[in-house]
Protein backbone atom coordinates (compact mmCIF):
# COMPACT_ATOMS: atom_id res chain seq x y z
CA UNK A 1 0.00 0.00 0.00
CA UNK A 2 3.21 2.55 0.65
CA UNK A 3 4.71 1.67 -2.52
CA UNK A 4 1.24 2.39 -4.24
CA UNK A 5 0.87 6.09 -2.47
CA UNK A 6 4.24 6.48 -3.62
CA UNK A 7 4.02 5.62 -7.00
CA UNK A 8 0.95 7.60 -7.38
CA UNK A 9 2.80 10.68 -6.20
CA UNK A 10 4.81 10.23 -8.93
CA UNK A 11 1.89 10.37 -11.41
CA UNK A 12 2.17 13.59 -14.80
CA UNK A 13 -1.14 13.76 -13.06
CA UNK A 14 -0.62 14.23 -9.49
CA UNK A 15 2.72 16.26 -10.01
CA UNK A 16 0.56 18.87 -12.24
CA UNK A 17 -2.46 18.64 -10.34
CA UNK A 18 -0.48 19.59 -7.06
CA UNK A 19 1.48 22.63 -9.25
CA UNK A 20 -2.00 23.73 -9.94
CA UNK A 21 -3.06 24.22 -6.22
CA UNK A 22 -0.10 25.10 -5.20
CA UNK A 23 0.29 27.97 -8.24
CA UNK A 24 -3.00 29.38 -6.40
CA UNK A 25 -1.02 30.62 -3.38
CA UNK A 26 2.61 30.86 -3.93
CA UNK A 27 5.22 32.59 -1.68
CA UNK A 28 7.39 35.52 -2.46
CA UNK A 29 11.24 34.90 -2.77
CA UNK A 30 13.21 37.52 -1.89
CA UNK A 31 16.92 37.61 -2.30
CA UNK A 32 19.07 40.04 -0.52
CA UNK A 33 22.06 41.14 -2.09
CA UNK A 34 24.71 43.46 -0.43
CA UNK A 35 24.85 46.80 -2.36
CA UNK A 36 28.73 47.25 -1.62
CA UNK A 37 31.31 44.07 -1.97
CA UNK A 38 31.18 42.40 0.84
CA UNK A 39 32.21 38.70 2.18
CA UNK A 40 28.58 38.14 3.28
CA UNK A 41 26.99 36.04 0.76
CA UNK A 42 23.64 36.76 -0.29
CA UNK A 43 21.08 35.51 1.95
CA UNK A 44 17.10 34.62 1.59
CA UNK A 45 13.51 35.44 2.82
CA UNK A 46 10.71 33.32 1.97
CA UNK A 47 7.43 34.95 3.15
CA UNK A 48 3.89 33.42 2.75
CA UNK A 49 0.57 35.25 1.56
CA UNK A 50 -0.29 35.73 5.29
CA UNK A 51 2.93 37.63 5.52
CA UNK A 52 4.71 35.36 7.82
CA UNK A 53 8.32 34.63 7.21
CA UNK A 54 8.87 30.89 6.44
CA UNK A 55 11.84 28.65 6.89
CA UNK A 56 13.47 27.96 2.95
CA UNK A 57 13.54 24.16 2.66
CA UNK A 58 16.84 22.86 2.19
CA UNK A 59 19.13 25.73 2.33
CA UNK A 60 21.92 23.91 1.30
CA UNK A 61 21.54 24.84 -2.76
CA UNK A 62 22.51 28.40 -1.55
CA UNK A 63 25.66 27.71 -0.74
CA UNK A 64 28.93 28.98 -2.44
CA UNK A 65 27.28 32.50 -3.23
CA UNK A 66 24.53 31.64 -5.18
CA UNK A 67 22.02 33.81 -7.09
CA UNK A 68 18.49 33.00 -8.24
CA UNK A 69 18.60 33.56 -12.09
CA UNK A 70 14.60 32.68 -12.51
CA UNK A 71 11.69 30.58 -10.79
CA UNK A 72 9.61 28.40 -12.22
CA UNK A 73 6.69 26.17 -11.01
CA UNK A 74 8.83 25.34 -7.95
CA UNK A 75 12.20 24.94 -9.82
CA UNK A 76 15.05 27.16 -9.37
CA UNK A 77 17.79 28.30 -11.77
CA UNK A 78 21.23 29.07 -9.53
CA UNK A 79 23.94 30.95 -10.93
CA UNK A 80 26.97 30.44 -8.18
CA UNK A 81 29.99 32.47 -7.68
CA UNK A 82 32.46 30.06 -9.37
CA UNK A 83 30.29 30.88 -12.79
CA UNK A 84 28.60 27.29 -12.28
CA UNK A 85 24.97 26.84 -13.23
CA UNK A 86 22.54 24.45 -11.39
CA UNK A 87 18.43 23.88 -11.52
CA UNK A 88 17.04 22.52 -7.98
CA UNK A 89 13.54 21.74 -6.30
CA UNK A 90 14.07 22.70 -2.80
CA UNK A 91 10.94 20.90 -1.88
CA UNK A 92 12.12 17.43 -2.75
CA UNK A 93 15.81 18.22 -2.58
CA UNK A 94 16.35 17.23 -5.80
CA UNK A 95 19.26 19.39 -8.04
CA UNK A 96 20.70 19.36 -11.09
CA UNK A 97 24.18 20.27 -11.89
CA UNK A 98 24.13 22.33 -15.24
CA UNK A 99 26.73 21.28 -18.01
CA UNK A 100 29.48 23.79 -18.55
CA UNK A 101 28.27 26.03 -21.72
CA UNK A 102 29.66 25.38 -25.23
CA UNK A 103 32.15 28.11 -25.01
CA UNK A 104 34.11 29.72 -22.35
CA UNK A 105 33.30 33.57 -23.27
CA UNK A 106 34.63 35.97 -20.50
CA UNK A 107 32.83 38.96 -20.91
CA UNK A 108 29.04 40.05 -19.40
CA UNK A 109 26.23 37.60 -19.80
CA UNK A 110 22.31 37.56 -19.02
CA UNK A 111 20.70 34.81 -17.96
CA UNK A 112 16.70 33.62 -18.43
CA UNK A 113 15.17 30.71 -17.05
CA UNK A 114 11.23 29.34 -18.16
CA UNK A 115 9.40 26.95 -18.95
CA UNK A 116 6.94 26.14 -22.27
CA UNK A 117 4.20 24.15 -22.25
CA UNK A 118 4.09 23.72 -26.05
CA UNK A 119 7.27 21.14 -25.55
CA UNK A 120 6.84 20.26 -22.15
CA UNK A 121 10.47 21.96 -21.00
CA UNK A 122 12.70 24.12 -18.82
CA UNK A 123 15.37 25.85 -20.94
CA UNK A 124 18.20 28.26 -19.17
CA UNK A 125 18.83 30.84 -21.79
CA UNK A 126 22.57 32.28 -22.00
CA UNK A 127 22.90 35.52 -23.80
CA UNK A 128 26.91 36.71 -24.03
CA UNK A 129 27.77 40.48 -24.82
CA UNK A 130 31.13 41.49 -25.68
CA UNK A 131 32.95 44.98 -26.21
CA UNK A 132 33.18 46.29 -29.71
CA UNK A 133 36.80 45.51 -31.56
CA UNK A 134 37.92 48.76 -31.11
CA UNK A 135 37.52 48.24 -27.32
CA UNK A 136 39.13 44.79 -26.82
CA UNK A 137 42.36 45.81 -25.23
CA UNK A 138 39.76 47.02 -22.32
CA UNK A 139 39.67 43.14 -21.31
CA UNK A 140 35.95 42.94 -21.25
CA UNK A 141 35.50 43.73 -17.33
CA UNK A 142 38.58 45.79 -16.86
CA UNK A 143 38.10 49.60 -16.99
CA UNK A 144 35.53 51.99 -17.82
CA UNK A 145 32.50 50.10 -20.14
CA UNK A 146 30.47 51.94 -22.02
CA UNK A 147 26.88 50.50 -22.94
CA UNK A 148 26.92 51.71 -26.38
CA UNK A 149 30.43 49.91 -27.45
CA UNK A 150 28.99 46.40 -26.10
CA UNK A 151 26.77 43.92 -28.35
CA UNK A 152 25.53 40.54 -28.27
CA UNK A 153 28.20 38.16 -29.22
CA UNK A 154 26.18 34.60 -29.31
CA UNK A 155 23.20 33.15 -27.18
CA UNK A 156 23.27 29.39 -26.12
CA UNK A 157 20.31 27.88 -24.66
CA UNK A 158 20.22 24.47 -22.29
CA UNK A 159 17.61 22.09 -22.46
CA UNK A 160 16.72 20.22 -18.97
CA UNK A 161 14.82 17.71 -21.12
CA UNK A 162 17.95 16.77 -23.04
CA UNK A 163 20.56 17.72 -20.81
CA UNK A 164 22.81 19.45 -22.72
CA UNK A 165 23.68 23.33 -24.76
CA UNK A 166 23.11 24.08 -28.05
CA UNK A 167 23.71 27.83 -29.82
CA UNK A 168 20.42 29.35 -31.39
CA UNK A 169 20.56 32.25 -34.26
CA UNK A 170 20.68 35.32 -32.30
CA UNK A 171 20.98 37.89 -35.84
CA UNK A 172 18.83 40.15 -34.66
CA UNK A 173 20.21 40.75 -31.54
CA UNK A 174 23.59 41.56 -32.70
CA UNK A 175 23.69 45.30 -32.47
CA UNK A 176 21.24 45.22 -29.46
CA UNK A 177 22.87 45.13 -25.29
CA UNK A 178 20.47 43.64 -22.83
CA UNK A 179 20.21 45.55 -19.65
CA UNK A 180 17.41 44.02 -17.20
CA UNK A 181 16.92 40.49 -15.67
CA UNK A 182 14.73 38.32 -17.58
CA UNK A 183 10.85 37.59 -17.22
CA UNK A 184 9.37 34.31 -18.24
CA UNK A 185 5.58 34.35 -19.13
CA UNK A 186 3.48 32.91 -21.84
CA UNK A 187 5.93 30.20 -22.83
CA UNK A 188 8.56 33.11 -23.34
CA UNK A 189 11.24 34.90 -22.09
CA UNK A 190 12.09 38.85 -22.25
CA UNK A 191 14.53 41.76 -21.38
CA UNK A 192 14.87 44.94 -22.10
CA UNK A 193 17.45 45.93 -24.05
CA UNK A 194 19.16 49.35 -25.49
CA UNK A 195 18.33 49.49 -29.27
CA UNK A 196 18.64 51.81 -32.71
CA UNK A 197 16.14 54.65 -33.23
CA UNK A 198 14.10 52.38 -35.43
CA UNK A 199 13.34 49.74 -33.11
CA UNK A 200 12.62 51.57 -29.55
CA UNK A 201 9.95 52.18 -27.95
CA UNK A 202 8.28 55.30 -27.41
CA UNK A 203 9.27 56.43 -24.31
CA UNK A 204 12.63 55.85 -25.40
CA UNK A 205 14.12 55.32 -28.37
CA UNK A 206 16.97 53.93 -27.61
CA UNK A 207 15.11 50.85 -25.59
CA UNK A 208 13.61 47.73 -26.97
CA UNK A 209 12.59 44.54 -25.66
CA UNK A 210 13.67 41.49 -26.62
CA UNK A 211 11.55 38.12 -26.29
CA UNK A 212 12.59 34.26 -26.76
CA UNK A 213 10.30 31.75 -27.91
CA UNK A 214 10.64 28.97 -25.54
CA UNK A 215 9.53 26.31 -27.60
CA UNK A 216 10.33 27.66 -31.01
CA UNK A 217 14.28 28.89 -29.98
CA UNK A 218 14.01 31.86 -31.97
CA UNK A 219 14.13 35.93 -30.70
CA UNK A 220 12.12 38.38 -31.65
CA UNK A 221 12.11 42.09 -30.99
CA UNK A 222 9.03 44.03 -30.19
CA UNK A 223 8.14 47.71 -28.74
CA UNK A 224 7.05 48.61 -25.64
CA UNK A 225 3.48 50.22 -24.67
CA UNK A 226 3.60 53.97 -24.99
CA UNK A 227 4.10 56.26 -21.79
CA UNK A 228 4.14 59.97 -22.12
CA UNK A 229 5.62 62.73 -19.56
CA UNK A 230 2.71 65.12 -18.38
CA UNK A 231 3.48 68.56 -16.91
CA UNK A 232 3.63 67.06 -13.38
CA UNK A 233 5.79 64.64 -14.00
CA UNK A 234 9.73 64.28 -14.78
CA UNK A 235 11.19 61.11 -15.28
CA UNK A 236 9.54 57.73 -16.08
CA UNK A 237 11.35 54.25 -15.02
CA UNK A 238 10.01 51.26 -16.38
CA UNK A 239 10.21 47.60 -14.94
CA UNK A 240 9.47 44.19 -16.37
CA UNK A 241 7.12 41.75 -14.29
CA UNK A 242 4.81 38.81 -15.00
CA UNK A 243 0.77 39.32 -14.38
CA UNK A 244 -1.11 35.94 -15.00
CA UNK A 245 1.34 34.43 -17.49
CA UNK A 246 1.61 37.12 -19.25
CA UNK A 247 4.47 40.04 -19.66
CA UNK A 248 3.51 43.19 -18.18
CA UNK A 249 5.37 46.57 -17.66
CA UNK A 250 5.51 49.03 -14.83
CA UNK A 251 6.28 52.77 -15.58
CA UNK A 252 6.76 54.61 -12.83
CA UNK A 253 6.84 58.19 -12.83
CA UNK A 254 8.84 60.99 -10.39
CA UNK A 255 6.27 64.06 -9.48
CA UNK A 256 7.64 67.47 -9.68
CA UNK A 257 10.05 68.63 -12.00
CA UNK A 258 13.70 68.40 -12.74
CA UNK A 259 14.92 71.06 -10.67
CA UNK A 260 13.39 69.41 -7.61
CA UNK A 261 14.94 66.37 -8.12
CA UNK A 262 18.46 67.73 -8.13
CA UNK A 263 18.27 69.73 -5.09
CA UNK A 264 16.89 66.56 -3.59
CA UNK A 265 12.95 67.66 -3.26
CA UNK A 266 10.41 65.24 -4.97
CA UNK A 267 7.13 65.61 -4.79
CA UNK A 268 6.45 61.58 -5.38
CA UNK A 269 5.17 59.21 -7.36
CA UNK A 270 3.11 57.06 -10.35
CA UNK A 271 2.38 53.78 -10.91
CA UNK A 272 1.06 52.68 -14.69
CA UNK A 273 0.59 48.91 -15.16
CA UNK A 274 0.39 47.56 -18.75
CA UNK A 275 0.01 44.23 -20.17
CA UNK A 276 0.43 42.27 -23.43
CA UNK A 277 -2.65 40.99 -23.90
CA UNK A 278 -1.63 39.02 -26.20
CA UNK A 279 1.51 37.51 -25.01
CA UNK A 280 1.39 34.31 -26.51
CA UNK A 281 0.19 35.55 -30.35
CA UNK A 282 1.84 39.06 -30.79
CA UNK A 283 4.29 37.82 -32.78
CA UNK A 284 1.71 36.85 -35.63
CA UNK A 285 -0.99 39.70 -34.78
CA UNK A 286 1.71 42.32 -33.48
CA UNK A 287 1.65 43.83 -29.55
CA UNK A 288 -1.43 44.91 -28.23
CA UNK A 289 -0.69 46.04 -24.72
CA UNK A 290 -3.47 47.12 -22.32
CA UNK A 291 -2.92 49.42 -19.47
CA UNK A 292 -4.58 47.76 -16.78
CA UNK A 293 -4.57 50.96 -14.10
CA UNK A 294 -2.72 53.99 -12.60
CA UNK A 295 -2.17 54.16 -8.86
CA UNK A 296 -1.03 57.18 -6.92
CA UNK A 297 0.31 59.88 -6.81
CA UNK A 298 1.85 58.90 -3.76
CA UNK A 299 3.74 61.22 -1.34
CA UNK A 300 6.66 59.04 -1.30
CA UNK A 301 8.92 57.38 -3.98
CA UNK A 302 7.50 53.48 -4.73
CA UNK A 303 9.60 51.70 -7.00
CA UNK A 304 7.40 48.52 -8.15
CA UNK A 305 9.74 45.21 -7.84
CA UNK A 306 7.51 42.50 -9.38
CA UNK A 307 3.60 41.64 -8.96
CA UNK A 308 2.99 38.45 -6.00
CA UNK A 309 -0.70 37.34 -6.26
CA UNK A 310 -2.50 40.77 -7.24
CA UNK A 311 -0.42 42.75 -5.54
CA UNK A 312 2.84 44.64 -6.09
CA UNK A 313 5.75 44.49 -4.44
CA UNK A 314 8.25 47.39 -4.24
CA UNK A 315 11.04 49.47 -2.87
CA UNK A 316 11.46 52.79 -0.99
CA UNK A 317 14.44 54.11 -0.73
CA UNK A 318 15.32 56.41 2.63
CA UNK A 319 18.38 58.35 2.63
CA UNK A 320 19.84 58.26 6.49
CA UNK A 321 22.83 60.29 7.66
CA UNK A 322 25.27 57.50 9.17
CA UNK A 323 27.97 60.16 10.75
CA UNK A 324 29.95 62.59 8.34
CA UNK A 325 27.86 60.30 5.32
CA UNK A 326 24.61 59.22 4.28
CA UNK A 327 23.83 55.43 3.92
CA UNK A 328 20.51 54.58 1.30
CA UNK A 329 18.27 52.16 3.87
CA UNK A 330 15.58 50.07 1.30
CA UNK A 331 12.10 49.26 2.63
CA UNK A 332 10.08 46.94 1.08
CA UNK A 333 6.32 46.67 1.04
CA UNK A 334 2.92 45.77 -0.99
CA UNK A 335 0.44 47.71 -2.43
CA UNK A 336 -2.74 46.71 -3.40
CA UNK A 337 -3.78 48.37 -6.59
CA UNK A 338 -7.63 48.12 -5.84
CA UNK A 339 -7.81 49.28 -2.25
CA UNK A 340 -4.26 51.76 -2.84
CA UNK A 341 -3.29 50.25 0.56
CA UNK A 342 0.54 49.75 1.71
CA UNK A 343 1.44 47.07 3.67
CA UNK A 344 5.27 46.53 4.99
CA UNK A 345 6.97 43.64 4.25
CA UNK A 346 8.12 41.81 7.43
CA UNK A 347 11.90 42.17 6.06
CA UNK A 348 14.44 44.52 8.10
CA UNK A 349 15.12 48.03 6.55
CA UNK A 350 18.59 47.56 5.51
CA UNK A 351 20.81 48.40 3.21
CA UNK A 352 20.41 45.64 1.14
CA UNK A 353 19.32 45.42 -2.80
CA UNK A 354 16.29 43.07 -3.10
CA UNK A 355 15.20 40.26 -5.72
CA UNK A 356 12.24 39.27 -5.54
CA UNK A 357 10.70 35.92 -7.25
CA UNK A 358 7.45 33.94 -7.02
CA UNK A 359 8.10 30.57 -5.86
CA UNK A 360 5.43 27.46 -5.83
CA UNK A 361 6.08 24.31 -3.75
CA UNK A 362 5.77 21.39 -6.14
CA UNK A 363 7.01 17.84 -7.08
CA UNK A 364 8.61 18.71 -10.65
CA UNK A 365 11.65 17.39 -11.30
CA UNK A 366 14.95 19.18 -11.85
CA UNK A 367 16.57 16.47 -13.41
CA UNK A 368 16.65 15.86 -16.88
CA UNK A 369 15.27 13.10 -19.27
CA UNK A 370 17.12 9.97 -19.07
Amino acid sequence: MRKNWANLFRTPHFIAQHLRHSNQSPFLLLQRIRRSPTSTPSSFCLIGPDLTVHEFPYLDFASNGAKVVGSCNGLLCLRHSNHALSICNPATRQVTQVPQTLTDVRNFYYFGFGYSALVNDYKIVRICVCQSDDDDDNDGNDGIVVLDDIHVNQVEVYSLASGSWRQVDATNLQNLCPFSNAVAAGGGMFWKATASPELGSSQDPDECLVSFDIGRDDFRLLRGPESHLSLTTYSCNSVLAEYVDKLAIFHQFMMGNSDNFMTGIVQGSLIDLWVLDNTQTYAVEGERWIKLYTLGPFSRILYPISIWGDQIVCREELFELDGEYGRVKTTLSILNPYSSELKNLPAHRNDNYYVSFNYAESLVSSQHSA
